[in-house]
């Protein structure tokens, strides 16, 4: 029997609704999302056919306030977690359990907009933003090289 073992998940969707931020008492971030992990492959008649899971994902502290301020219905994301499982009780005494993933890290894959004129949404604006100060911040080809040892 194996001694250790190994937890870990990376799952590439969609999302399937905007994520809510919420604060426990503690003052811990969190959200949950609903990630759509959409799979294709041929079936036995040789036709292209899709199947989709649909998975809970649990994000924390500052990997939620991330999810909250930069995604929404529809977005392409990257979670790194591993799956847990919890259990309660319900009213009329039956056991429920159910597995999700507890994201430790989301890579946001959506890409910035093509034009100015596209930035309608919070994200678009962060990245537009965060080209403009990479941009004024990187020296021309006027300026001179600075010799740092470098071989090119």
């Amino acid at each position: 029997m194996a001694k250790y073992g190994l937890n870990q998940v990376t799952l590439i969707g969609n999302l399937g609704k905007d994520p809510e931020l919420r604060y426990l008492d503690q003052g811990i971030a969190a959200t949950s999302l609903w990630l759509a992990c959409t799979e294709s492959y041929r079936d036995r008649n040789g036709n292209n056919a899709d199947r989709t899971e649909w998975i809970s994902v649990n994000l924390w502290r500052s990997q939620a306030e991330i999810a909250a301020k930069y995604c929404r219905k529809g977005s392409t994301v990257c979670i790194e977690g591993r799956l847990t499982s919890r259990s309660w009780e319900t009213p009329q005494g039956e056991t429920r359990r159910v597995t999700e993933v507890e994201g430790r890290r989301i890579i946001l894959l959506d890409s910035a907009p093509a034009r100015p004129n596209e930035l309608n949404t919070p994200v678009q604006q962060s990245y537009s933003q965060a080209a403009t100060q990479a941009a004024a911040q990187s020296p021309s080809d006027s300026d001179e090289k600075q010799d740092d040892g470098l071989p090119f």
